[in-house]
């Protein structure tokens, strides 16, 4: 062989390794190239604070949004937040309401590209019958933490309960509590005062409206009460619902009643 064909084959040989490298160079720098991507949630009532501890939590799980795939879950569970920073100071572009270290979710999740991920929240936990959900999409970037922006959720609506009812021969008399989902308090006079808020009492039988009336706020924070003419016996469904006027926020509470 002579010179000229040997310094061709070793330079053929060369070139065929560096392409080769160069293929599998993306394949591992791809399985080197998992950042952990730190992410924080919060969410916040509508017209009202961060919801977390006070009403038994909420529950979180992230997704990959296009494969469905788990990355992670938990509850976002702490305070309400700092309520002169949430309610009463203007919310100008740029600044952060999350002083106080509010109710939070944060997790480390481990990203090889860039991924869209789906973030539901399911709560108040403590209250059955008014647990809300939502949810949100978004592209997070590999080792592009979403903790000093953390992604927050809004979340309307009111926690309405039962807190007592009587039976009489002609009338029903019951009273009931509302509160903002956070678990905020209604009040004479305060930042959301009772003015702002209707409650009221429904009797249904086999899903007609047979009797209704209103619930009055007794003075008593977050308190409602009022009677209503029975309609006779019967078995009835008995709803008290709750609605902030300025907002449109809204609760109701469902029981079964037999009127004997």
């Amino acid at each position: 062989m002579s010179r000229r064909a040997a310094n061709y084959g070793r330079a053929l040989v060369a070139a065929v390794v560096t392409f080769g490298a160069a293929v599998l160079a993306p394949l591992v720098s791809a399985e080197e190239s998992v950042a952990t991507t730190a992410l924080k949630v919060l969410v916040r009532a509508d017209d009202a604070k961060f919801i977390g501890s006070g009403v038994g939590d909420m529950n979180i799980v992230v997704r990959n949004a296009a494969t469905g795939e788990l990355l992670a879950q938990g509850a976002i569970t702490g305070p309400t937040g700092d309520t002169e920073a949430l309610m009463q100071t203007p919310q100008t572009r740029g600044r952060s309401a999350t002083l106080g270290d509010p109710a939070s979710f944060q997790a480390e999740l481990g990203l090889a590209r860039p991924t869209r991920v789906e973030v539901s929240v399911t709560g108040p936990l403590a209250v059955a019958q008014s647990i809300q959900s939502t949810a949100v999409t978004l592209w997070l970037i590999p080792g592009q933490d979403r903790v000093q922006q953390p992604v927050i959720l809004h979340l309307p609506g009111l926690i309405t309960e039962l807190l007592n009812y009587t039976l009489g021969e002609e009338q029903l008399a019951l009273s009931a509590s509302v509160t903002m989902i956070c678990g905020c308090p209604i009040t004479t006079e305060g930042l959301w005062p009772a003015a702002d808020f209707r409650a009221r009492v429904q009797l249904y039988r086999e899903g007609e409206l047979v009797a209704e009336g209103p619930l009055d706020f007794t003075g008593t924070d977050n308190e409602f009460a009022g009677k209503l003419d029975l309609p006779g016996p019967g078995d009835f469904d008995m709803v008290v619902l709750a609605h902030q006027i300025s907002t449109g926020n809204a609760g109701v509470y469902e029981r079964p009643l037999r009127i004997e």
